[in-house]
């Protein structure tokens, strides 16, 4: 499982970024969505990597949202979370260049953080 949790306002976004955004099911800030790993999701999540931070997430972390939301969360489906405590590192840089956005390893603890 792929978790997404979107960080940025689309606000003077290309076209095409705020339409994937939107077609990934992420409309609002600190929403985090949850999708079957696969190429299609990979290339979306490309797409908008400077406007969200994901990465593959155990069953641990999926029964935490799934208590957040109150059901079974299904491929897609939205949860709407609280801004982490401690504040995210950098909203305008990837995770490797010491911000919170793109890729990252450690999903699960950013949504601990969260939830």
């Amino acid at each position: 499982m792929i978790a997404a949790v979107r960080i940025r306002s689309d606000t003077d976004a290309r076209q095409k970024v705020a339409r994937t955004l939107d077609n990934l099911g992420l409309r609002r800030n600190n929403q985090c969505v949850v999708h079957e790993d696969s190429e299609s999701i990979r290339g979306m999540l490309n797409v908008v990597k400077d406007y969200v931070a994901y990465g593959e997430i155990d069953e641990e972390t999926v029964e935490k949202l799934e208590e957040r939301r109150g059901e079974i969360l299904e491929n897609g489906d939205t949860v709407n979370l609280s801004p982490p405590s401690k504040g995210y590192r950098s909203t305008k840089k990837n995770h490797g260049q010491g911000g919170s956005l793109g890729e990252r390893p450690d999903m699960n603890e950013l949504i601990s953080r969260m939830v």
